[in-house]
């Protein structure tokens, strides 16, 4: 037991150590390309203590790549934390496959079966892909007695699994069994995570920053 913390709090720690990364160097990159263009910028404010609305119409005029970086700041930093949260979770998964430790989610998978399952008629409710999914989903963001990593992981594979081969007519279907299955497969399938989406947003705000020194 003491072996399984050990090796859950490596994954964990592993895991948001890339997010912030990611997250942090997203957000320090964005904000200084966003002083630059502010300062290299600052006569179009007008007279005075400046004018916020004609510094921005003069920099979209006068510096169309300027603008984009200075105006898109908030754009850039949503996604740098929804690349983030990618890499964080594919890490998890990653080490959770690599480390064999798919047992830490497997109960909780059958747990979630077996609650849409136990209840009566529950084929009647459950009756295609689609309703399977938004139930699993449910289940699992609303059982609090399962660790927040586990539901983190379980909501992702819920979203990405395949269900629509699924038979919901047959009576002896056994859920969890399928569930676990699909479980065990999509993290075996799943590869290192990638840094490249990163990559290529701090790739196209370096581009959009020198368009703005060549074209401004």
């Amino acid at each position: 037991m003491k072996e399984n913390i050990k090796l859950y709090a490596k994954i964990s720690g592993k895991a948001f150590l890339k997010w912030l990364f990611v997250l942090v160097s997203g957000i320090t990159i964005t904000f200084i390309l966003f002083l630059i263009i502010l300062l290299t910028n600052a006569s179009g404010a007008g007279g005075g203590h400046g004018n916020a609305y004609a510094f921005v119409v003069n920099l979209a005029v006068q510096d169309f790549f300027g603008f984009l970086l200075f105006v898109g700041a908030p754009v850039f930093i949503f996604l740098y934390f929804a690349i983030a949260n990618k890499v964080g979770i594919q890490t998890i998964i990653y080490e959770i496959w690599t480390n064999k430790a798919v047992q830490f989610v497997e109960p909780a998978i059958k747990k979630i079966a077996e609650k849409i399952t136990n209840k009566q008629n529950w084929m009647t409710t459950v009756s295609d892909q689609a309703m399977l999914r938004a139930k699993l989903l449910d289940e699992n963001r609303n059982d609090k007695s399962n660790s927040s990593l586990n539901r983190r992981v379980l909501g992702y594979v819920f979203k990405k699994i395949k269900l629509d081969d699924i038979n919901f007519r047959d009576e002896n279907l056994t859920l969890a069994d399928i569930l676990t299955l699909k479980l065990k497969n999509f993290i075996s399938e799943t590869t290192k995570p990638s840094f490249s989406l990163f990559w290529i947003l701090v790739g196209i705000q370096i581009l959009l920053l020198i368009l703005s020194i060549i074209f401004s």
